[in-house]
């Protein structure tokens, strides 16, 4: 009973004077024994703990609550499919994105093995590529070929021939002609086409043959 010494002193106490004494006091607390009133010290002290932090919670969902008093139901719903529709369509554009490069390495990949006369001649059935949109399996172009044989029917001067140039000789001497491809025949102007065939007939006549 040694923790009653400062509250009484050395003086008795009316009831009135010992709640005055105690009020505010944080170190006794009293209670009805009988009546299971009594909390150890740490329990009590968990029980504060415990109370301080719902306080805390309560004070967080106040301020929340304060954020959304502004808006109503329909105004709540809106920016949240305002957001998810930003989502969607950042999602959308990055797999865009990815399959656009995707199609665009098979792509490279394919030509890699066909000859083309220029650069230009590349960069044009690169464009018939992209704009084909051809499935993309496992890597490859699936129907590559098909469009390859074709660009070929169609322009046959884009793509280099894979067997070897014709070699002329001069039908007197037998000596062997200088050696003109049929891509190096195509760059020539008019006038250098009509010069070479009154110069190598028979050169003219075999790159001009189908």
């Amino acid at each position: 009973m040694d923790f009653l010494k400062d509250v009484f002193g050395s003086e008795a106490l009316t009831y009135e004077q010992l709640v005055k004494k105690l009020e505010g006091n944080k170190e006794i607390k009293l209670g009805n024994l009988a009546g299971g009133a009594y909390v150890g010290k740490d329990k009590f002290q968990s029980l504060e703990a415990d109370r301080d932090n719902y306080k805390t919670q309560l004070e967080a969902a106040n301020q929340q609550i304060e954020q959304f008093k502004g808006l109503n139901v329909e105004q709540i719903q809106q920016a949240a499919n305002d957001w998810k529709a930003k989502y969607e369509a950042a999602e959308s554009d990055h797999q865009k994105q990815l399959a656009e490069r995707d199609y665009k390495d098979a792509a490279l990949v394919a030509v890699s093995g066909v000859k083309f006369t220029s650069k230009a001649a590349k960069t044009a059935f690169l464009s018939l590529l992209k704009e084909k949109q051809l499935k993309l399996d496992a890597g490859k172009l699936v129907g590559f070929d098909d469009v390859l044989a074709q660009a070929k029917t169609d322009d046959p001067s884009a793509f280099a021939s894979d067997k070897p140039a014709p070699k002329f000789t001069d039908p007197i001497t037998g000596a062997p002609l200088p050696e003109v491809t049929k891509e190096a025949f195509a760059k020539m102007s008019y006038m250098e086409k009509v010069k070479f065939k009154n110069e190598q007939p028979e050169i003219y006549k075999g790159l001009t043959q189908k």
